[in-house]
């Protein structure tokens, strides 16, 4: 089909939304596609009177299939969907559209959503994030950007789990993590860890219904990952320095072990791009071709990318950081037990970072940029 007019739609009106609703708008703009839309998802009655007003070719939209919209079936509208995070729900609810992209190089090997499936990684802006000129003061060892979840409160660990028996989230919870620890060296998917769930329910009784579950999947799955990824790679930080500074929501000052280190929230992307550069490590978790990874890249910064998560093994070929950048000098990869050594060749590389900046500014422009994610989306949407 021929695009001429795209529907937008970010999940929220936060600063990092508006930053990716603003670069994609610009990329779609530069291929002569008009854009309508905006930060926050619509209600079902919302987007039935916006369709009706605006008459879209199509609508893109973050964290939210067509499946769960009915006026866009009713319209016949086709859907994009990019799912960044699943939010608590399962297989059967990532369904529906035209075409779903996966955040994560892994997420679609169990899925079938009924239409086109494919990884798409973020972009950059090379113009908003880029080496400032002269030399870069270092300020800091290390930094960590990033969000992470509030300490469990005694509220949430008591919460029931099960319809017959007095289990509760935090009973689930010790398990879940006694069974992830002695598991550790095995490959899991998402349907997987679903599935670990589902057994440790079943054993104590009759699971809530599946609607009333959702919540705890998600807790379980995603906010026990960023706790435990997070805190275990400023613990390898702290270890070698007490230099480091935390950006991201408050909830880091609630954490008594990290409170010192937060400094604040980064909704500037001016100083987003500045702290890139003035850190000597820039540290990185979870997903390795992230948005703060590439945005990394393109400030010229230093990626210290803890590789706890992509297992050789379940590496898709062309989905990982690896496969577009070289690990030894455009970024560096550490596991849990070569921390120590990786963390001596950052320091020996600084000195010759100048050539790498440049390799890696020119594979960005050429393969990296918004514009290059918004062209694979029309290439996709013409053969879907």
């Amino acid at each position: 089909m021929k695009l001429e007019h795209l529907g937008l739609f970010m999940p929220g009106n936060t600063p990092f939304y508006r930053r990716v609703y603003g670069f994609l708008r610009d990329a779609f703009a530069q291929l002569g596609i008009r854009v309508s839309g905006g930060c926050g998802l619509l209600s079902d009655a919302q987007m039935h009177d916006w369709l009706a007003q605006y008459r879209p070719d199509a609508v893109f939209e973050m964290n939210r299939v067509k499946d769960e919209v009915p006026s866009l079936h009713q319209y016949r509208i086709p859907h994009i969907a990019w799912i960044v995070d699943f939010q608590g729900r399962t297989e059967a609810q990532i369904s529906g559209s035209e075409i779903t992209y996966f955040f994560d190089p892994g997420w679609d090997a169990n899925y079938r959503t009924g239409g086109v499936q494919d990884w798409l990684p973020p972009g950059t802006c090379s113009q908003t994030f880029q080496p400032l000129p002269g030399d870069a003061s270092i300020e800091v060892d290390f930094n960590f950007i990033g969000h992470i979840p509030l300490p469990w409160s005694n509220a949430e660990l008591a919460r029931r789990m099960t319809v017959d028996s007095d289990m509760s989230f935090g009973d689930v919870l010790k398990r879940y993590d006694n069974h992830l620890r002695a598991t550790r060296d095995q490959i899991k998917t998402h349907g997987d860890l679903k599935r670990i769930i589902d057994d440790l329910l079943r054993d104590a009784g009759t699971p809530l219904p599946p609607e009333c579950l959702n919540a705890y999947y998600y807790d379980l799955m995603e906010r026990t990952k960023r706790v435990q990824n997070r805190t275990e790679l400023l613990n390898f930080a702290l270890a070698k320095s007490a230099s480091v500074a935390i950006y991201g929501s408050s909830n880091w000052a609630e954490w008594q072990e990290y409170k010192a280190f937060y400094r604040h929230f980064l909704a500037c992307p001016a100083e987003l791009n500045r702290v890139h550069q003035h850190s000597r490590i820039n540290l990185h978790d979870g997903v390795s071709f992230h948005f703060r990874a590439i945005d990394c890249l393109a400030s010229g910064g230093l990626l210290f990318w803890y590789d706890n998560d992509e297992v050789d093994a379940f590496r898709v070929p062309g989905r990982g950081l690896h496969d577009h950048f070289d690990d030894r000098c455009h970024y560096l990869a550490f596991k849990r037990s070569d921390f120590e050594q990786t963390y001596q060749n950052a320091l020996e590389c600084l000195s010759s970072r100048a050539s790498a900046i440049t390799e890696v500014r020119a594979i960005i422009q050429a393969h990296h940029t918004w514009r290059a994610r918004a062209e694979k989306i029309l290439h996709d949407l013409a053969y879907a």
